[in-house]
């Protein structure tokens, strides 16, 4: 059975839903774009290998993001200054 994790908008907007899924009980995080009309594309699927490495991305982006914030470096951005400097998605 799947369970759904939060749901969340990116920088470019768009709607992604990440979800634990399993198939033959082996289980895999699915990370989904949610379409116009509620249907969704899969972005990524991830098994427990990748899915470390991506959190270690992560930690990564967070730690490099947190540290430029201390040193003054970067100031938060608002989601509006976010779309301004990365651009709408390209759907």
């Amino acid at each position: 059975m799947a369970q759904t994790q939060p749901t969340f908008t990116d920088i470019q907007r768009r709607k992604i839903e990440v979800e634990i899924v399993s198939k033959d009980g082996i289980p895999a995080l699915s990370v989904d774009k949610i379409l116009p009309g509620g249907s969704s594309e899969r972005v990524l699927l991830l098994n427990p290998h990748d899915a470390r490495r991506f959190r270690t991305a992560i930690d990564n982006y967070l730690n490099e993001a947190s540290a430029r914030e201390l040193n003054g470096n970067v100031a938060s951005l608002s989601p509006k200054d976010m779309v301004e400097l990365f651009g709408e998605a390209d759907d």
